[in-house]
């Protein structure tokens, strides 16, 4: 690994390497982690060729220097709702920089949208007794693929027509860390996810379990439990209900703590 010492502040007081290209920056991480690497240890890099998502088969693709790749290396126990105070820590970054009045969502588990578009997506994995923290921060895009144009963004994209200019890659990961690190230790985390959490009090069809069995079932976003569990109120048969945002009494709360609500 040809890493190279940058001089970003680290929230966590550690080091934060910086790589041109490397194959993972997760990878990466776990190697560096196994030689005794501090907490807080920053690993980021301009391009992934095997960067990937939380799904098998699912790989992130980016253009070189266009979004801010990193891992984390956190030497600690991970705390309740560990993933989503990643992604709530990524949400707070991005809004400091979003002109005022636009503010993201939290897509349960894993990923950050704006007006419905992803934004940032987050791999959390743990090595032995360490935490692997993965983020992928979409930043410059002007442009995504037709098969990723209708769902995902970037924060430049959504600071065109703004004359707001996009901040440099490096303060954006100063003021990610630095969100982290808050959140990690946040006690009214489960409310500050709840509030913005994507879809809440609608109606969605919800992936369980493996996505890839595609197990669908229908029923309401309530909110988020203790453990960072989704709590779906199943949507009795017949309803007869009309629209998508009416409001759902009927059934019990179920807690899933593995699948996705499709986009």
């Amino acid at each position: 690994m040809e890493y190279h010492k940058e001089t970003e502040r680290n929230a966590f007081g550690a080091p934060i390497w910086h790589i041109a290209e490397t194959a993972s920056t997760m990878e990466d991480a776990k190697e560096i982690a196994s030689r005794g690497a501090a907490d807080g240890t920053v690993m980021y890099a301009d391009y992934q060729t095997s960067g990937r998502g939380r799904v098998e088969g699912r790989v992130w693709e980016s253009p070189a220097g266009e979004s801010l790749l990193c891992t984390v290396i956190l030497r600690r126990a991970a705390v309740q709702g560990f993933t989503l105070r990643v992604g709530l820590a990524v949400a707070r970054t991005f809004d400091a920089f979003l002109p005022e009045g636009r503010k993201t969502a939290i897509k349960w588990p894993n990923d950050v949208l704006l007006e419905g578009k992803k934004l940032a997506g987050v791999l959390c994995e743990t090595s032995g007794e360490t935490l692997l923290v993965g983020t992928g921060l979409n930043l410059g895009q002007q442009s995504f693929s037709e098969a990723l144009s209708s769902r995902a963004t970037s924060l430049a994209l959504a600071l065109a027509g703004t004359g707001i200019p996009l901040p440099p890659r490096d303060a954006v990961l100063e003021c990610y860390l630095e969100n982290l690190r808050e959140s990690l230790a946040e006690k009214d985390w489960n409310a500050a996810v709840s509030a913005r959490l994507w879809r809440k009090g609608e109606l969605v069809s919800f992936l369980s379990g493996d996505p890839a069995r595609n197990e669908l079932c229908e029923g309401y976003v309530e909110g988020i439990g203790p453990s960072g569990e989704l709590l779906f109120r199943p949507a009795p048969l017949n309803t007869g209900k009309t629209s998508l945002t009416e409001p759902n009494t009927e059934g019990s709360i179920v807690r899933f703590f593995s699948g996705e609500i499709p986009y």
